[in-house]
């Protein structure tokens, strides 16, 4: 009888693992599902914020080179106004 009891005992436990291991499947499942959704959306997000890092570098050389086209131009002018001077003066 000892013996009869182990065996169902055994015999229950078994179920109750596969049982358990047939709904875990599930929220396994679940899981991963849940955890490619979010790594998706963090690589959107990178890519988002690298992509904007990018244009405010893109927005600030642009910048600048404004800056520096108009002090080219400013330093031109007064090139211009001592050519002028120089002119007046030989004359």
């Amino acid at each position: 009888m000892g013996n009869g009891i182990k065996m169902l005992l055994v015999l229950a436990l078994m179920f109750g693992g596969i049982y358990l291991f047939s709904i875990s499947h599930r929220y396994i499942k679940a899981a991963k599902r849940k955890r490619v959704i979010e790594r998706k959306r963090e690589k959107r997000e990178k890519f988002k914020n690298e992509r904007m890092r990018l244009q405010s570098i893109r927005e600030e050389k642009a910048r600048l080179i404004e800056l520096r086209r108009e002090e080219i131009k400013q330093h031109f002018n007064w090139l211009e106004g001592m050519n002028k001077m120089i002119k007046i003066k030989q004359e």
